[in-house]
């Protein structure tokens, strides 16, 4: 998470300046400089376990200082990793492409993961029945509108890559569902294609968007949906039962369910046990 978090921010901080102007190479190290400043600055105020200044928009607290794991010869590989992604992305024709599209697109949009605007994050699912009563949050970290009807979606991704398909994705379904949403026009009208781009590798997956990858996706959040509706109480989105613990499989870790990574809430379990 803190690779992926901080590598993020560094290509949004990048982009954000590139779809302006030219950014040069003294710029560009002063911006991996801060970076770097910053995952040190974080890691020093994360070890100190004084969690009374926490800051839940600004501050990501590592769960390892929390439980009292020794991580100090972690944190230069994990900033290694994030320059490395940047790298990576600088010298691709993925970077390529981005500057070819912030000089002859009509409007490039670059995600501020800095700045959450919720508001503009959110899914407007109104005029489909089942789902009008959901709220989902969604921003792709880069969209290119080439016209009216012709979209690019980009997702920049640094963790575990889906070698198994080259399919599309659930999260890249619902960026597509959020832009037909928008544009308030049927999927026949437009063309969206959207991708997910691995950092390092620069493996992609993705493709373009059809009308079953919309169909699919609103019935999964559908489904989903009435999943979670069977843990109300009399309906009530407040009320709920909780899960009965035999939910939660012991692994060979003490440290963790197979399906959570709440250790504290495991090692009380066991006690109450």
């Amino acid at each position: 998470m803190r690779v992926g978090e901080k590598t993020h921010h560094l290509l949004s901080d990048y982009l954000t300046e590139r779809k302006s102007w030219l950014v040069d190479v003294s710029r560009i190290e002063e911006l991996k400089r801060v970076i770097v400043n910053e995952m040190k600055m974080d890691f020093d105020i994360s070890k100190t376990r004084d969690y009374t200044t926490y800051n839940k928009d600004h501050t990501f607290w590592l769960s390892e200082h929390y439980y009292g794991e020794q991580v100090d010869d972690r944190l230069d590989e994990v900033i290694a990793k994030v320059l490395h992604n940047f790298d990576v992305f600088l010298a691709s024709e993925w970077h390529e492409k981005v500057q070819h599209y912030f000089t002859f697109a009509k409007t490039v949009f670059v995600e501020q993961p800095r700045q959450k605007n919720f508001h503009g994050m959110r899914v407007d699912l109104r005029s489909i029945p089942v789902l009008r009563d959901l709220n989902i949050m969604a921003a792709p970290d880069f969209g290119v509108v080439f016209s009216d009807d012709k979209y690019l979606i980009i997702d920049w991704k640094t963790g575990q890559e889906k070698l198994e398909s080259d399919d599309i994705t659930d999260q890249l379904k619902v960026y597509a569902l959020k832009t037909l949403m928008k544009t308030k026009r049927p999927l026949e009208e437009l063309t969206i294609e959207t991708y997910e781009v691995y950092l390092p590798s620069l493996r992609h997956v993705g493709g373009y968007i059809t009308q079953s990858h919309i169909d699919a996706i609103i019935q999964k959040l559908e489904d989903d949906m009435n999943y979670q509706k069977q843990f109300l109480v009399d309906q009530d989105i407040v009320r709920n039962e909780p899960l009965p613990h035999t939910n939660f499989p012991r692994t060979l870790s003490e440290k963790k369910c197979a399906t959570c990574t709440f250790r504290k809430v495991c090692e009380d379990l066991k006690k109450f046990e």
